[in-house]
């Protein structure tokens, strides 16, 4: 099950494992943060999960769109906070 739990195992697992390996530091690979965003990560803590984050933040910046994809997967991640007009914005908890 992908609980929450068991996705930050995994997210921990991939970084790690990009960590140890240099992947990124080798590549000489960060995904260039848009609107003049400080950059606060180096290729010490730049693992997948950041990777991931930029990739899918900035590249699909409609979360429907990406939110959809997914559910087309198998993966339901909607929940009753997700408004479809407002897809930015989830309601405070």
């Amino acid at each position: 099950m992908l609980d929450e739990e068991t996705v930050r195992a995994a997210m921990k697992e991939m970084d790690d494992g990009y960590l140890a390996q240099e992947y990124y530091a080798r590549a000489n690979h960060k995904i260039p943060l848009q609107e003049g965003r400080e950059e606060t990560f180096t290729f010490e803590n730049y693992g997948w999960t950041e990777h991931m984050c930029r990739k899918w933040g900035q590249w699909f910046p409609d979360l429907s769109v990406l939110l959809d994809q997914f559910e087309k997967r198998g993966f339901h991640l909607k929940d009753e906070r997700f408004d479809s007009d407002h897809p930015h914005e989830m309601d405070a908890e």
